[in-house]
C-alpha cells in the first residue's frame, strides 16, 4: 500500500501494537515502514557493533532483516516485545552471513590449497564464484545435498527429509560430491 500524506500522521501516533496489527491484517507497507523505522537506528547500531570484527555490509543485513520481518510478521505473536523479535531476525541474518563467509573460506582453502593468512575476508564474491564454479562439476542432486550440508549446516537426516530422499542416498550423494571435488583439485 502506498504512503499517502493523510495517513502518515495517524501512523506516527499509533502504538507498536497497533502498527503490528495493521501490518498483520492489511499488509500495509506504510505501517510497516513506520514500525521498522522506530527501531532502525538501534538495530543498525547493534549490527555495526556485532559485525565490527568483519566486513559484513550492515546495509545488506538491515535490508535482509527488513524483508524477513515484513514477510514473516504474521508469525509474530506478541509473546515478546516487537523489538526483541526484530533483533532475533537481525541476529539470525548476521549469523547466517558469518556462516556463509566461513564456509566459502573453508571451501576455498580445502580445494584451492590456499594459505589461510592469505585469504581476504573482503573478497567474498571471489570466494563465492570459486565455490560456485566447483559446484558445476556435480550432478543436480549432488549439488543440492552438498549445499544443504556444507552451506546451510543441515544434518543428513534433515537433508533426506527436505529433499525427500532416502537417508542412504543422501550419504551416497554427499560422498560422491566430496570425492568429485577432491579429484578436481588434485
Amino acid at each position: 500500500m502506498a504512503k499517502t500524506p493523510s495517513n502518515r500522521p495517524a501512523l506516527q501516533q499509533a502504538s507498536v501494537e497497533q502498527l503490528v496489527a495493521i501490518v498483520q491484517v492489511a499488509g500495509d507497507s506504510a505501517a510497516f515502514n513506520e514500525l521498522f523505522g522506530r527501531f532502525e537506528r538501534k538495530l543498525r547500531a547493534f549490527l555495526l557493533y556485532k559485525s565490527s570484527d568483519s566486513k559484513f555490509e550492515v546495509d545488506d543485513l538491515m535490508q535482509e532483516t527488513y524483508v524477513k520481518a515484513f514477510l514473516h510478521i504474521g508469525q509474530y505473536q506478541q509473546q515478546a516485545e516487537f523489538s526483541t523479535w526484530l533483533l532475533r531476525i537481525a541476529i539470525n541474518e548476521l549469523l547466517q552471513a558469518k556462516r556463509a563467509q566461513g564456509i566459502f573460506a573453508r571451501l576455498k582453502q580445502r580445494w584451492f590449497h590456499s594459505e589461510p593468512e592469505a585469504q581476504s575476508h573482503t573478497d567474498l564474491s571471489a570466494e563465492q564464484r570459486d565455490a560456485a564454479s566447483l559446484l558445476t562439476y556435480l550432478s543436480d542432486v549432488q549439488q543440492q545435498v552438498f549445499v544443504c550440508a556444507e552451506f546451510y549446516g543441515y544434518s543428513q537426516s534433515e537433508i533426506a527429509e527436505k529433499l525427500q530422499l532416502p537417508l542412504g542416498s543422501v550419504k551416497t550423494y554427499m560422498k560422491q560430491a566430496r570425492e568429485a571435488l577432491d579429484r578436481i583439485n588434485r
